[in-house]
């Protein structure tokens, strides 16, 4: 299992979401938000990608920022 935590001062809920939703085939994800951070928890992950999906989706999340602005 992979625990990634996103600061809600940098990303926004809608980038974290959309990233989910294009990771959601390689995974399984779960998101609880609070008032300072999006927490996303990832199980069951395709063996191909283990040792890069948290820093992809990270990556990933990232550049969804950019498209939320």
């Amino acid at each position: 299992m992979i625990n990634l935590k996103f600061n809600t001062k940098i990303y926004k809920k809608k980038a974290i979401e959309k990233t989910i939703s294009a990771y959601s085939h390689l995974a399984k994800f779960k998101s609880e938000n609070n008032k300072s951070y999006v927490k996303v928890k990832i199980d069951c992950i395709e063996s191909t990608v283990k040792d890069v999906l948290a820093d992809e989706f990270s990556n990933y999340a990232l550049g969804m920022m950019v498209k939320c602005l």
